[in-house]
């Protein structure tokens, strides 16, 4: 079904009537799809004609009782301090002081990104918030959100700070995406949408399964994300048809030598045992990866596994032996390289690797927001099977708060870093990210009744296929009428 086309001055007539009123207002609206099809909406109401303040994309502007739509500065004197109705808000917790104020500049210029090019914002106001790097001042940003009408809470960075905003966000019945990689930290309203140590892990292990190499080595440093990737490889191993033959775990701290180098000779000791070893170091991999060729471990025979971090190291990686032929997971080539470009030219400087994860994460919720009529960002609405796209590649938030990703693989080579597989263009086969509402095959009436008055309107329509850029009759809970630059935010209370 095409399109849906209304005329701007009927439709600001139809607001009139619904949102200011008219002593006695009758307003039918015709509507024409692109395929020629023709439908009449009817919207009856009566009230006491007043102007009104309202939310627009283009900013604040006044309905007048004729239902024209005019500049603040045009309205009476009495009506240009009125309160607007305002749209709700997709709250943006990030660390914009404090410790982590380089990285949360980085990912704010991410997320600014993501708001220019879909183009949403008068959708939903999008507001983003200082977490001050810690989680008193995520708390605090958090209460001032909802406070202000968040409908959703993208962030906080941190991950310590996932269950106090997860709490203050369950008492409004808030959703929580939070770009933490911590899946231990999530909550029954909080998901981890970073890019975690399971994804990254289930990508390499499949790979190397499929290549003839399942028999792996775990080889992981003793920080949180060594000790994460080890248990996620041991966890994950048999669901990819991969085999963990043995787990150690090394000093992370490169100082400790000794330490680091019992653990590669007892690997090099058992090198026949297996054909690859995953080593998910992000700090130090070229010199562990010496000291298991050191010990004998073979890169012309056994091949090692890495994490996307490996990205940034590649000047340092290719000038290790060891390394040469590595393979490891890494954000989608295809979507990365354009955002990488993007955002270049628009700050003057490559993003952060955390830039595109919120970039990812703010699109999603605009996504939503064009796609759903008045949306609450629900399980529902978050946990659609098919995922969401982003520059990172797809990805996709499931029922355990967990995040899916699909993502690329590279090597190592003399001459770089080469483009083995790029990401998926989709988590699932047979499925669309286009949603549409299909309305019953009868002709539906909807009535609204407002308990304060004895107004009621009543909206009714052919029902038909529809897309999301159909004109909604006012609901209960408040939303947008009208589409594009006519988009007018009309509250419950109207």
């Amino acid at each position: 079904m095409g399109r849906w086309y209304t005329s701007a001055k009927t439709l600001l007539a139809g607001i009139a009537a619904l949102s200011l009123g008219a002593l006695t207002a009758c307003v039918e609206t015709t509507y024409t799809t692109m395929d020629g099809e023709v439908t009449t909406s009817t919207i009856t109401s009566q009230a006491e004609p007043q102007y009104r303040m309202v939310m627009t994309p283009n900013g604040l502007r006044v309905i007048t009782p004729e239902g024209y739509l005019i500049n603040p500065e045009q309205a009476p004197a009495n009506v240009q301090n009125m309160q607007p109705a305002t749209p709700p808000v997709i709250a943006i917790l990030l660390p914009l002081t404090g410790q982590l104020s380089e990285i949360g500049e980085a990912m704010k210029n991410g997320a600014e990104l993501a708001i220019k090019d879909k183009g949403l914002v008068g959708t939903f106001e999008t507001r983003i918030y200082d977490t001050r790097s810690n989680n008193t001042g995520a708390q605090a940003a958090a209460t001032k959100a909802l406070q202000e009408g968040a409908k959703v809470i993208l962030g906080p960075l941190r991950g310590e700070a996932i269950a106090p905003v997860s709490r203050l966000a369950s008492r409004r019945r808030v959703n929580v995406v939070s770009f933490s990689n911590d899946i231990t930290r999530a909550t029954p309203n909080a998901y981890v949408m970073g890019i975690t140590p399971e994804a990254v892990t289930k990508r390499v292990l499949e790979y190397s399964a499929r290549q003839g190499q399942p028999r792996i080595a775990v080889v992981a440093p003793s920080d949180t994300y060594g000790r994460a990737a080890a248990d996620a490889a041991n966890g994950l191993a048999r669901y990819v048809g991969a085999e963990i033959v043995f787990t150690e775990i090394y000093p992370a701290d490169a100082n400790d030598r000794p330490g680091r180098a019992a653990v590669a000779q007892s690997v090099g000791e058992r090198s026949n045992s297996f054909d690859a070893i995953y080593l998910p170091d992000t700090a130090e991999a070229g010199d562990m990866a010496s000291l298991l060729y050191f010990y004998g471990v073979d890169p012309q025979r056994v091949r090692f596994l890495g994490v996307p971090i490996w990205d940034q190291q590649a000047n340092q990686l290719i000038s290790e032996q060891a390394l040469l032929g590595a393979v490891y997971a890494s954000p989608a080539e295809r979507g990365f390289a354009a955002f990488q470009a993007s955002f270049k030219a628009a700050f003057g400087s490559a993003p952060h690797p955390l830039s595109s994860v919120a970039y990812d994460g703010v699109a999603m919720a605009l996504e939503i927001a064009g796609r759903v009529p008045n949306p609450a960002f629900s399980t529902g609405e978050l946990e659609r099977p098919q995922g969401f796209e982003g520059v990172d590649g797809p990805f996709a938030l499931r029922f355990d708060k967990r995040v899916e990703r699909g993502m690329a693989i590279k090597r190592i080579s003399s001459v770089g870093l080469e483009l083995v597989e790029d990401a998926p263009s989709t988590l699932y086969r047979n499925t669309t990210t286009s949603m549409s509402i299909q309305r019953p095959s009868s002709t539906t009436t909807i009535s609204a009744t407002q308990p304060t008055d004895a107004s009621t309107t009543t909206s009714s329509y052919s029902t038909t296929r529809i897309t999301q850029t159909e004109v909604y009759a006012p609901r209960s809970a408040g939303g947008w009428i009208g589409t594009g630059e006519n988009r007018v935010w009309v509250p419950a209370d109207s």
